[in-house]
């Protein structure tokens, strides 16, 4: 009985271990404290394990944090070198209600290594005087044609990808009547439209309408 037992916690160990995540740190350089509408901002950073080494190839998401007001909303996106390094821009425009941004960078997690977020740094944004008072009309955001991409060169993940169509849909940008859950479902097929709004063979509406009707229709599950 007693080898049994002992036979059986070992193989708890060994089921545990094998799906364990390791820990990794995730910085991301300040940019500074002002910032103006229109400017071309570079977020600079590196992602490391505990020890200091480096971990390539892997999708860093640049976030603005809303303070639990409404999702996190991202702004760029990227992969890391392998050296751990990544960079990556982003136009500054301003909010709608005008607070300060919150910048983090962003690793949702995977098998080797768990989820990961850097220090988060406050900037104000300065509008430039030709802003107009007119609301732009909502459109696909640059970075989620450099994640379409990226997705369909197989540079990203499913899972990486699919946080990007969730938080298009916590937008506003994506309009389904389906909601998320456990899980993770995106057609292969999809790769080639991808690249397609990346290109410009076909318009940001079109592509909208495909992820909606996907994700109406169950075929896309995120």
């Amino acid at each position: 009985m007693r080898k049994i037992l002992a036979m059986a916690v070992l193989l708890s160990v060994a089921c545990t271990s094998a799906y364990a995540t390791s820990l990794a740190t995730l910085y991301l350089n300040p940019i500074g404290n002002e910032i103006t509408e229109g400017d071309n901002v570079t977020f600079t950073g590196r992602f490391v394990t505990t020890d200091g080494s480096s971990i390539a190839n892997r999708t860093i998401f640049i976030l603005d944090d809303t303070a639990y007001v409404r999702p996190d909303i991202i702004l760029a996106v990227t992969t890391t070198n392998p050296d751990g390094q990544f960079s990556t821009s982003w136009i500054a425009v301003p909010k709608d209600n005008g607070s300060p941004f919150h910048f983090y960078a962003k690793f949702i997690g995977g098998n080797t290594f768990g989820y990961a977020r850097s220090e988060s740094y406050e900037s104000t944004l300065e509008k430039s005087g030709t802003t107009s008072d007119m609301i732009p009309p909502k459109t696909i955001p640059a970075w989620f044609k450099n994640i379409s991409q990226m997705w369909s060169v197989g540079k990203v993940r499913n899972v990486d990808y699919a946080f990007s169509i969730q938080n298009m849909v916590d937008y506003g940008m994506i309009k389904t009547t389906s909601s998320s859950g456990n899980e993770l479902k995106i057609p292969t097929w999809l790769k080639h439209p991808a690249m397609e709004l990346y290109s410009g063979q076909i318009s940001d509406d079109d592509y909208v309408k495909i992820l909606g009707y996907l994700l109406d229709k169950g075929l896309i599950k995120l």
